[in-house]
């Protein structure tokens, strides 16, 4: 079992660590901190890497449990995000596979960041075929883990500032590495658009 945060959609890294995992808690208590991928997430673009991010009400310095976060939609963060991922993987291998349940994703404006963090995870765990458990987020649960601690790991979670320094990186062919080099750890969206379900099912596996 591992105790980790929450991340849109994850790094590579992010999901890599949890495809060992029987059972995965996200600590939805933990406090809301910014420059983390809880509402942020990396992609690859002709230029090179970009960073996306979620608005929340109340900026990136509230101090409020990550459960009690709300999105800022009066911003049109979901345009613009679906509209860079359409423009940077259009030509991916896989995109089109996936593009329309994400276009319907990105056209939902659910009040609280949890729950769209939950939405596009448990979707992501569906096209990767991901076999780990997420066990609730309720008192029995949080029982169950403190009757259990030996057993439990934390989770050492990348930060944007240092996502692209970690070890042992997959490699795989991307969309713009003839522009820009292999760029490392972004976004598992981007590994899943250039490779397909199956195959990061794989790689995440077997590296």
């Amino acid at each position: 079992m591992i105790i980790t945060d929450l991340q849109y959609f994850g790094t590579i890294d992010f999901i890599k660590s949890l495809t060992n995992e029987q059972v995965v808690y996200f600590d939805n208590d933990c406090q809301f901190s910014k420059m983390t991928f809880k509402n942020r997430m990396v992609i690859a673009t002709a230029q090179g890497a970009l960073h996306l991010s979620i608005p929340v009400i109340g900026g990136r310095d509230q101090k409020l449990p990550l459960k009690e976060v709300k999105i800022a939609n009066d911003s049109p963060w979901n345009q613009q995000h679906y509209k860079a991922l359409t423009s940077s993987y259009q030509r991916a291998p896989y995109f089109e596979y996936y593009q329309e349940e994400l276009k319907s994703m990105y056209n939902s404006k659910p009040v609280f960041l949890l729950d769209f963090l939950l939405q596009t995870h448990n979707w992501l765990k569906k096209q990767i075929k991901g076999n780990w458990e997420i066990m609730g987020d309720d008192v029995y649960a949080k029982n169950n883990i403190s009757n259990a601690l030996v057993n439990v790991k934390f989770s050492q979670v990348s930060l944007p500032k240092n996502y692209n320094n970690q070890p042992d990186t997959i490699l795989y062919q991307q969309v713009f590495e003839d522009r820009v080099g292999f760029l490392p750890n972004l976004c598992i969206l981007d590994m899943l658009f250039c490779c397909g379900g199956k195959q990061v099912n794989y790689l995440l596996s077997n590296k």
